[in-house]
Order: C-alpha cells, then sequence, then structure tokens
C-alpha cells in the first residue's frame, strides 16, 4: 500500500511538472524553431531585437544590483528593534501582491512629468518617465522583495555569539559584517541577485507603463516580443522567448556555480580573513558593535 501511494506521488508530481513546466518550454523551443535555424537567427539578431535585448539586459543588471544592496540593507535592518517592524515588514511584499500594471502607473503618477517630483527632474534634465531610467525604477519596485526576502532566514538563522566573539577582539562593525554577516548571507544574496535579475528580463506590465516603447531605445525585449505576435510573428516571439529563458537560465547555472565554489570555500575567501590576522583587530580595542 506504501509503495502504491508512492507511485502515486511520484506520477501525480511527474504529470503536474511536465503541464505545467516542460511540455509549456518544449511548445516555445519547438516553434522558435519551426522554421529551422536561418530563421531562428534572423529573429534574433535583427536591429530591433539585439536593441531589446541589449537594453533589457543592462537595466536588469542594474535593477538587480540595486535591489541586491538595498534588499541586503532592509534585511539587515529587520534583524535590530525598529519602530514599526511588523507593518515595514508586511509592506515589502506589497508589490507582489500589486498588479504589475497597477504599479506602472503608480510610478507614472508619481514620477510622470506632470508630477511635483518629475516636473523637478526634468528641470535637471533628468526623464524619470519614458526613458531608460523608468525601466530600471520599474523593474526595481517589481523585484525589490527577492533578496529581502532569500537573505532574512539566513540572518535568522544566524549564530550571534560569533558577532559578539569578534567584536570583543576589537573588529569594527563593517569588518564584522565583511568577514561573519556577509559570507553567511552570501547564499540569499545571490539567490535574491539571481531572482531578481531573472524577474526583471521579463518583466512587463509596470515597464509598459512607463518606458514608452520607442523602437532602438526605450523598448525592452518583453514589449518587442508582444509586439510581434500582435503581428501575428508567433515563431519570431518564441524565438525572443528563447533567447529570454537561455539568459534566465545563464543567470541561475552562474549562482549554483557560485554557491558551489563557496561550499569549497573559494568565494568566502574572497570577502572574510581570519580574525586574528592583522592589525585592526589590536589596533581598535575600544570597538562596540
Amino acid at each position: 500500500m506504501r509503495i502504491k501511494l508512492r507511485h502515486l506521488a511520484f506520477t501525480s508530481f511527474s504529470g503536474y511538472l511536465l503541464l505545467l513546466i516542460v511540455l509549456p518550454i518544449g511548445a516555445i523551443f519547438q516553434q522558435a524553431f519551426s522554421n529551422g535555424w536561418s530563421a531562428f537567427l534572423r529573429s534574433v539578431t535583427g536591429p530591433m531585437a539585439l536593441s531589446a535585448f541589449e537594453l533589457t539586459v543592462e537595466t536588469a543588471l542594474v535593477a538587480a544590483i540595486i535591489n541586491v544592496i538595498a534588499g541586503t540593507f532592509v534585511a539587515h535592518m529587520f534583524e535590530k528593534e525598529i519602530p514599526g517592524k511588523t507593518v515595514l515588514n508586511a509592506i515589502v511584499d506589497l508589490p507582489f501582491s500589486i498588479p504589475t500594471t497597477v504599479s506602472g502607473l503608480m510610478l507614472i503618477f508619481l514620477y510622470g512629468p506632470t508630477s511635483p517630483i518629475g516636473m523637478w527632474f526634468l528641470r535637471h534634465g533628468i526623464h524619470l518617465t519614458y526613458s531608460p531610467v523608468a525601466i530600471v525604477i520599474a523593474m526595481v519596485f517589481v523585484t525589490f522583495p527577492y533578496t529581502v526576502r532569500s537573505v532574512q532566514p539566513l540572518l535568522s538563522d544566524m549564530d550571534r555569539g560569533m558577532q559578539e566573539a569578534a567584536a570583543t577582539l576589537g573588529a569594527r562593525p563593517f569588518r564584522v559584517f565583511r568577514s561573519i554577516v556577509f559570507p553567511t548571507i552570501l547564499p540569499g544574496v545571490l539567490t535574491g541577485f539571481s531572482l531578481s535579475f531573472s524577474r526583471a528580463l521579463a518583466e512587463f506590465g509596470a515597464v509598459v507603463m512607463v518606458a514608452g516603447n520607442k523602437p532602438m531605445h526605450t523598448e525592452v525585449a518583453a514589449v518587442y516580443l508582444y509586439g510581434l505576435l500582435e503581428n501575428d510573428d508567433q515563431q519570431g516571439a518564441a524565438a525572443v522567448s528563447v533567447v529570454l529563458i537561455a539568459v534566465a537560465l545563464l543567470a541561475l547555472l552562474y549562482q549554483f556555480y557560485l554557491l558551489h565554489y563557496r561550499q569549497r570555500g573559494v568565494v568566502r575567501s574572497l570577502f572574510s580573513k581570519p580574525l586574528n590576522r592583522g592589525r585592526d583587530i589590536h589596533d581598535t580595542p575600544n570597538v562596540t558593535l
């Protein structure tokens, strides 16, 4: 009976993955290469396609880096006793619950050319909407929770005794963070970066509202893909989708690569040194965290 239940569970799980993930991805690849390699290459190497890919990857990288820095800081602050901590912690998840088109509309109302903030930046020559800056802002907004939620569990499970011991030895707060805290939360930081980057690559709702979608200037890959589909170019849309899937997969594989070498001590050695080495420990005897 137990063996039958295992087989049933395995069959149900495999069927679920097959229907939800494997078959849709297979359909995308089949459509992308339906007219051969030459048609696929023409679809993804045209001037408009290359411009959309370049803009998408650049803005997604910038957004992911911003969120890694800001998200790590926010997660670290949540470990301290701050006023309104429960409410602030709940607000972090708002970008997940707000529809992305509504998020884009919110950003237009706040940073658009007729808003006080938008007009102030326009007087200084900076366009916060209908520009690559707007794309980055939209991507940062919709992907903000990923790093925070990836780092928080690691910070909560971290042994505080190591930080206290380092402080007792005279390590400055930044040295404690670099040598103890950051290597501990590094898997969460890498996961947050990978998730933010992959999610930003395919962001459509918020970006289409604020970018202006001008070909060769502010048209990201997701919007370009949608335009191809609207023009009944299913093979071209599928080809662009394959490229986006490949870039996201490369980001995921690179994350696994870094985590693997971190477990072997290679990545950790880049950020930490023994606390009993060097002059900074003995020269700062009165330091507290």
